[in-house]
């Protein structure tokens, strides 16, 4: 994953992160419980590589018996 400040890596053992499959540009977190496996969500462009804002919303819910993300 490259590069993250301490915010953003902090961010990382709490959340689910959404990250750009092309350039792998972090774009966002998602907020996980406690217990959770934490998770990297992949949109397939972001705004940075020749996609738009709406493409990086574009990903795929995860469905569980236990949890829908």
């Amino acid at each position: 994953m490259g590069y993250l400040c301490p915010d953003c890596s902090r961010k990382t053992t709490s959340s689910h992160i959404v990250q750009c499959s092309s350039c792998k540009t972090v774009l966002n977190f998602v907020r996980a419980a406690p217990n959770e496996e934490k998770v990297v969500f992949n949109v397939s462009k972001c705004s940075h590589c020749i996609g738009t804002i709406e493409d990086e919303w574009e990903i795929e819910p995860l469905y569980y018996p236990e949890s829908y993300i």
